[in-house]
């Protein structure tokens, strides 16, 4: 999935980001072992030679915490004796040489999400103990990373509605009895009037669109708006963007595929369909109640698993 290789990288980046620094101050925390105070003041000393951290401490190699914790403002001698299973994170496998990241946790003083580096301390070809250097989420200038579609997904909706479906009909909604026209006017409106990604409502009979000029608010049409001439006042004239992953062109054969879906079964058919031509995910629910999510070009080859 998308969001697994961006964690991925994020945490790739933030190693990247940290192993030095990180390795730097193990070495002179190895200098003074196992002395508390002299480990308090190597972090306090050295605190701003790791970016954006927000809190540092060391702990012997039974995870028992030696020194307090030490942030830009204070030392915190209440949590000098703390273990790793006492810490709001999971460490995972401790690192024997180099660095480490924990899960993402929150912080339990300041409530904000936060993430923890764990360097191990060497001396004398020995493991001492570790290094814990924790960083707020929202502090950390890691890249963005741009979302690159995904493939097929299915998702199985309520038991309960699977069970029945072959009790149910498909009643012909306003919408269908418009689809042709309705295809035309979609295709048009995303190819040169702004709207990037729709959602129909097949047996409801609306739609919801969103649009390049106002992202953050979508706006709900019955079908008789959708269908009025004078739609194309509301939705003033806009390029197609030249980022879309749609090539315009085939946009109205996903809205044919959706008409096709919708007609092809009395009992399992489609009943809502969604197109985004700037993430190319066509989305699909079904009177089953079953999802599913595609890139376009999955939607669009007869020959992809789905149409099994």
């Amino acid at each position: 999935m998308w969001f697994k290789q961006a964690i991925l990288y994020k945490k790739a980046e933030l190693t990247r980001m940290l192993e030095g620094p990180l390795a730097a101050l193990a070495e002179q925390c190895a200098r003074v072992w196992p002395e508390a105070a002299a480990l308090d003041g190597v972090l306090r000393d050295e605190f701003a030679s790791v970016p954006n951290v927000a809190r540092l401490y060391v702990c012997d190699a039974d995870t028992r915490q030696l020194t307090a914790g030490i942030t830009d403002a204070a030392l915190e001698e209440h949590r000098r004796g703390r273990r790793f299973s006492e810490q709001p994170y999971d460490a995972g496998n401790l690192p024997f040489r180099g660095m480490a990241l924990t899960s993402v946790f929150l912080d339990e003083d300041t409530m904000k999400r936060s993430i923890a580096a764990i360097q191990a301390v060497i001396g004398d070809d020995m493991l001492l103990g570790f290094l814990v250097a924790e960083f707020e989420l929202d502090a950390i200038p890691l890249p963005q990373t741009a979302f690159t579609g995904t493939a097929w997904t299915q998702y199985k909706g309520d038991p309960a509605i699977r069970a029945s479906v072959f009790d149910q009909c498909r009643s012909k909604s306003r919408l269908d009895q418009r689809l042709d026209v309705a295809i035309d006017t979609l295709d048009g409106l995303m190819r040169a009037h702004g709207i990037y990604h729709i959602i129909l409502h097949f047996s409801s009979s609306r739609a919801i669109f969103w649009v390049f000029d106002d992202p953050y608010n979508y706006r709900f049409h019955s079908v008789e708006e959708m269908l009025d001439p004078e739609i194309w006042l509301a939705y003033p004239a806009r390029p197609y963007p030249r980022n879309a992953k749609v090539p315009e062109e085939k946009i109205r054969l996903v809205l044919e595929k959706f008409k096709a879906l919708r007609e092809s079964d009395e009992n399992i058919y489609l009943r809502s369909g969604s197109l985004n031509v700037m993430n190319g995910i066509v989305g699909l629910t079904f009177s089953c109640d079953g999802s599913h999510y595609l890139t376009v070009d999955e939607f669009l080859n007869q020959q992809h698993p789905f149409w099994a």
